[in-house]
């Protein structure tokens, strides 16, 4: 089977999970994470895995639990303990936002309490595609670019990165499976709804590959952005000492390497205003010789040094 080897060789060759691990399996009934399970416990035994099958109610829809009656009987069938859990999505905000985030906590408290080292949910490489696609809209930089990161530093994996919505749908045929479909995937007031049946569809119009490019993309980027964070980190290494960061050190490297040291240093929730003035320090032209920071700071530039020092009564006076 296609999807089977495909998972297969994305384990092994993204090295998601080691042999002899546990994996918390993230269920809901849907169709992604009902194909998950039913690989990873096909290959369990080939990749000595423990696998525990885990739903998460968020309370946001009366069909859940039965949903959820129904990832639970396909883990009894396959022989794969299931737990399910619940938790609470605070009314306000981005519920989808909120929702991920309890469902994430959720699944790491499982995984915590039954001894996995690892969580598996179901991203496939269309949801990647739509994600880079969503990033492009906002203005994303290269970071961003990067999508869905198949393995997460919470040790977070997605074994499904690399196989497309179409081939999963293409198994549970086969396989004869059951499956729900949340209603929220067609809500059209949703970014993530819009991209998948609207956005999208037009781009694969065009290019019957470009999903798999995007993803291709999200791969490149993920590479290219943690190959310049570690040439980041040597760079701000030798331009800090007790001075403050010495500017001549960090034009050495190329600006997008020191604009990275910058970030680093000064903190990741800059703006593009910010990153102008420090481009522009790095480029020699000192035009405005001090910047505000977010989280009440300053940087200044003086005898060739940036100096962070907190922002003074009267400067909050005078933003305020």
């Amino acid at each position: 089977m296609l999807l089977l080897a495909r998972v297969r060789r994305t384990i092994l060759d993204r090295g998601l999970i080691p042999r002899g691990a546990g994996v918390v399996v993230g269920t809901s009934g849907g169709p992604d994470s009902t194909a998950l399970l039913d690989v990873l416990g096909r290959l369990a035994a080939e990749l000595d895995l423990r696998l525990v099958a885990v739903g998460v109610d968020h309370g946001l829809r009366d069909a859940a639990a039965t949903e959820l009656d129904l990832a639970a009987a396909h883990a009894a069938r396959i022989r794969v303990p299931f737990e399910r859990a619940s938790v609470s999505v605070a009314p306000h905000g981005s519920v989808q936002a909120e929702a991920r985030a309890a469902r994430y906590a959720a699944l790491r408290a499982v995984a915590e309490s039954v001894g996995a080292s690892h969580v598996a949910v179901g991203h496939t490489l269309d949801d990647q595609a739509e994600t880079v696609v969503a990033r492009i809209l906002r203005g994303s930089g290269l970071r961003g670019l990067g999508g869905i990161d198949p393995a997460r530093d919470d040790a977070v994996v997605r074994p499904l990165i690399d196989a497309t919505r179409a081939e999963v749908l293409a198994y549970l045929a086969e396989r004869s499976l059951p499956f729900v479909e949340d209603p929220s995937n067609r809500d059209a007031r949703f970014e993530r709804s819009r991209v998948r049946h609207e956005i999208l569809p037009a781009l694969v119009a065009e290019d019957a590959q470009a999903a798999t490019h995007l993803a291709w993309l999200a791969d490149e980027a993920r590479a290219a952005h943690q190959a310049l964070e570690a040439l980041a980190t040597v760079a701000l290494a030798d331009a800090m000492d007790g001075h403050g960061i010495s500017v001549a050190v960090l034009r050495r490297s190329p600006e997008v390497v020191g604009l990275r040291a910058l970030r680093r240093a000064l903190g990741p929730d800059l703006g593009r205003a910010h990153l102008s003035v420090l481009s522009a320090w790095l480029q020699g032209q000192v035009d405005t010789a001090e910047v505000r920071l977010p989280g009440g700071r300053t940087a200044r530039i003086a005898s060739d040094r940036i100096i962070v020092t907190p922002l003074t009564r009267s400067g909050r006076d005078e933003e305020a």
